[in-house]
C-alpha cells in the first residue's frame, strides 16, 4: 500500500526513509575522505583524482538529499503516521518525536551549510553527478577567515555533523531495542520487506 495507515508505514514512506538511509550511509565516509584528501591532493597530484571523486559523490548526494527530506517530510505531514500502543509511556513518545524533528532539521541544515560553505571558496566547483556549473551558488566568495564565509558555514557544517552522529544513534539504537528487546513490531513496520497489515504493538 502506498498510503500509510494507522498501523504501518506506506510503501512511499518506506522508500523515502531507506533511501535517505542509504544515501546518509554512502555520504558519511565520502566526506570524511573528502576533508583528508584536501591537503594529500595540494602535496601530492596523484591523490587529486581520488579527492575529486569523492568531492563529486559528497556534493552530488547533499543535494539529493536536499531535495528528497522535504518531500518525505510533505508526504509525512500530509498523511497519518502509524500510531504507537496505549502502553508507551509518555516520555519516549516524546523523546521519539525530538528524534525525528532532529533528524529532519539536521538533514536540512548539513546539506545548506556545506553548499555554503563551499559558495564561499573562491573557484570552488560544486559537483552535481560531474557537472560543475549546474548547482548556482548561493553566497558570493569570501576570505577563508571572514566570520562569514567558510569559517561560519564550515564550522557549522562539522558541529551539525557531529549532532547528527549523536541523534542517528539514538534513533538507530531505539529501533534495534524494538527489534531485539521488546519485540513489539515497531522496527517492522518501517523495514521494506515487511507486508502491509502488519499487526499494531
Amino acid at each position: 500500500m502506498l498510503a500509510n495507515t494507522t498501523r504501518n508505514w506506506g510503501s512511499l514512506s518506506k522508500f523515502f526513509h531507506w533511501l535517505i538511509v542509504g544515501m546518509v550511509l554512502v555520504q558519511v565516509p565520502a566526506g570524511y575522505l573528502m576533508s583528508y584528501t584536501y591537503g594529500l591532493a595540494a602535496r601530492d597530484a596523484s591523490v587529486q583524482p581520488l579527492q575529486d571523486l569523492m568531492s563529486q559523490i559528497h556534493h552530488t548526494l547533499g543535494v539529493l538529499i536536499l531535495l528528497v527530506v522535504p518531500a518525505r517530510l510533505a508526504w509525512r505531514l500530509a498523511g497519518r503516521v502509524p500510531g504507537f500502543a496505549a502502553s508507551v509511556p509518555a516520555y519516549q513518545l516524546k523523546l521519539a518525536k525530538l528524534t525525528h524533528g532532529l533528524l529532519y532539521a539536521l538533514l536540512l541544515v548539513l546539506p545548506l551549510s556545506g553548499w555554503a560553505a563551499v559558495c564561499t571558496v573562491a573557484g570552488a566547483p560544486i559537483w552535481f553527478f560531474g557537472t560543475r556549473s549546474l548547482v548556482p551558488h548561493i553566497l558570493p566568495p569570501m576570505s577563508l577567515d571572514s566570520p562569514f564565509g567558510y569559517w561560519l558555514f564550515g564550522h557549522l557544517h562539522i558541529y551539525a555533523a557531529w549532532l547528527g552522529a549523536a541523534v542517528l544513534s539514538v534513533h538507530a539504537g531505539a529501533a534495534l531495542w524494538h527489534l531485539f528487546i521488546l519485540k513489539d513490531g515497531v522496527f517492522r513496520r518501517m523495514w521494506p520487506l515487511s507486508a502491509d497489515g502488519t499487526p499494531p504493538p
